[in-house]
Parts: C-alpha cells; sequence; structure tokens
C-alpha cells in the first residue's frame, strides 16, 4: 500500500472518489522513479454544488458523473520521505523543478539538467502532477482533465 501513498491525496483534495488508475509507464528518470497514467474519478452530483451544470452531464450505473485526468509522479529511488509536494499544473506543464531546483524545463524531466541542483531529491519528496484543465492542447507530455461531455452542445468550449 505504501507504493500508492501520492494517490491517497488525490481524494483530500477534491470532493469525487478515484474510480481507478491506470499506470501507463513506470521508468527511470534521474534519482527517481517515474509513474504516468491516468486517475478515474467519480462525483456525486447531489453532494456538490461548486460545478456549473453538473446535474446535466451523464452519469454511470451507480448514479455518478465520471471523469479523468493524467497524473506524473516521480518518486525518489532511495531515501524518500513519505512526503508528497503537489503541484497545480499550468496549462498541463510542470514547473515545480524549475522554480525549486533551478532546473531547465521539461515535460518528461529525465536528464540531469531536468533536475536542476538535485534540492527537491535531497529533501526526499515526492513530486507529483494532475492534469486539471481540459482544454489543454493534446500534445505528448502535457497533462489534461478528461470531463464528462454534455448532450446537445456543439462547438468549442473556452475557458478563462
Amino acid at each position: 500500500m505504501r507504493r500508492w501513498t501520492p494517490f491517497l491525496l488525490f481524494p483530500l483534495l477534491a470532493a469525487p472518489e478515484v474510480a481507478r488508475v491506470e499506470i501507463r509507464d513506470r521508468a527511470a528518470a534521474g534519482g527517481y522513479d517515474k509513474f504516468t497514467g491516468r486517475v478515474h474519478f467519480e462525483l456525486d452530483p447531489a453532494l456538490n454544488r461548486n460545478v456549473r451544470d453538473l446535474a446535466l452531464a451523464p452519469r454511470n450505473a451507480r448514479g455518478r458523473v465520471e471523469f479523468s485526468a493524467d497524473f506524473y509522479v516521480l518518486k525518489p529511488r532511495s531515501g524518500a520521505s513519505g512526503t508528497v509536494l503537489f503541484e497545480v499544473p499550468n496549462r498541463g506543464g510542470k514547473g515545480m523543478l524549475s522554480r525549486f531546483n533551478y532546473a531547465g524545463g521539461s515535460l518528461d524531466p529525465r536528464t540531469p539538467e531536468h533536475f536542476g541542483d538535485g534540492f527537491l531529491l535531497e529533501q526526499g519528496l515526492t513530486l507529483a502532477w494532475l492534469g486539471w484543465q481540459y482544454d489543454v492542447p493534446q500534445r505528448e507530455g502535457l497533462l489534461r482533465m478528461f470531463p464528462p461531455a454534455l448532450a446537445g452542445v456543439r462547438g468549442i468550449s473556452r475557458s478563462e
């Protein structure tokens, strides 16, 4: 159960329940193990009044609204502290390493340049990102959310 620690944070951040986690890739990345994939959520529309028009969304057999989001996790291979540093990605990117580690930006950190001075790794932090914007361009490495589609809506949706 310990290796799923980063995912236990997600239900605390939002009202939805995690229905399942798909791990699509596991790989080495610098001094970290990298996990990428998608988290599938369910939300009871009767319990959440903060989401506009949620009552109009399609429901599954349990009467819940389903949606999903991409995730990206870097866990130290050794010396993990058990603490997660979570970044809400702006436009699907990953900025935490450049801000805390003086690293070069990367959508898929792997090289020493992507990890900069190694500050976060030295602290033993597990780094996690979860897509939350639905209108992020569909490009490799960007994280996005996949909301339910409303029937009868046509055209482009935009957000500010």
